[in-house]
């Protein structure tokens, strides 16, 4: 499976990399470009972008990804801004993480805690 993980924080980071020893295709997106450097080597490509802005997140290879994580665990706001784009764009399965209720899925029909 193609997944694209949006935020390589502790838990994106601990994402991409079990993802990627279990053989699966792992992008990761994050603003930091330390951050980036750090994981490039071990995951299938990295990409340094801020997800906030609709006109960059088309640039992702949304469309070719069967999962879209978003693990932004900084900013709420942030990580709840990242999950509607990725809505309205519609990318075919979402998954959004915070720090308080762990991760949830949401799908293409609509946003909605399941």
């Amino acid at each position: 499976m193609k997944f694209i993980i949006i935020g390589l924080g502790n838990f994106g980071t601990s994402l991409a990399d079990m993802l990627t020893q279990q053989g699966h295709e792992v992008i990761g997106v994050d603003s930091s470009i330390e951050t980036i450097e750090g994981i490039k080597d071990r995951i299938t490509q990295a990409i340094c972008m801020d997800c906030r802005h609709q006109a960059v997140v088309k640039n992702l290879p949304l469309k070719d990804a069967d999962i879209v994580i978003v693990t932004i665990g900084e900013d709420e706001g942030d990580n709840l801004l990242t999950t509607a784009l990725m809505k309205k764009i519609q990318a075919k399965d979402r998954w959004h993480s915070n720090r308080r209720y762990g991760v949830k899925r949401r799908r293409h029909h609509g946003v909605v805690w399941s």
